[in-house]
C-alpha cells in the first residue's frame, strides 16, 4: 500500500496550519502580558487624563472607574516598559 502525494501534502499543510495557530496564540498571550490598555478621557473637552487597565475594559468597567460624566477621547494599547516588566518579575519571585 502506498501513500499518495496528495495525502502527504494535505497532512503536511494541516500540521503547518496547526503549528501556525499555536504560535499565533502564544504571541497573543505574550503581547497581552506586556501590554496595558490606556483610555484617555475628558470631562470638559479641554483637560484629559489617562486611565490604565490590564486588559481592554468593558463600558461598565470604564464607567465604574471614571464615572458616567466623562467622554472617551482615545483607547490605545501601550507596552509596559522593560523596567515595569522587570519589577513584575522580581515581585513574582
Amino acid at each position: 500500500m502506498t501513500i499518495s502525494d496528495d495525502l502527504i501534502n494535505r497532512l503536511s499543510t494541516e500540521t503547518g496550519r496547526r503549528l501556525l495557530e499555536r504560535a499565533r496564540s502564544g504571541r497573543q498571550r505574550a503581547v497581552a502580558k506586556i501590554s496595558q490598555c490606556c483610555v484617555t478621557v475628558t470631562r470638559d473637552g479641554k483637560n484629559t487624563h489617562e486611565e490604565m487597565f490590564e486588559r481592554t475594559p468593558t463600558i461598565g468597567e470604564l464607567v465604574a472607574r471614571v464615572g458616567p460624566d466623562h467622554y472617551v477621547v482615545s483607547i490605545v494599547m501601550k507596552h509596559k516598559s522593560l523596567r515595569q516588566r522587570a519589577r513584575l518579575l522580581l515581585a513574582a519571585e
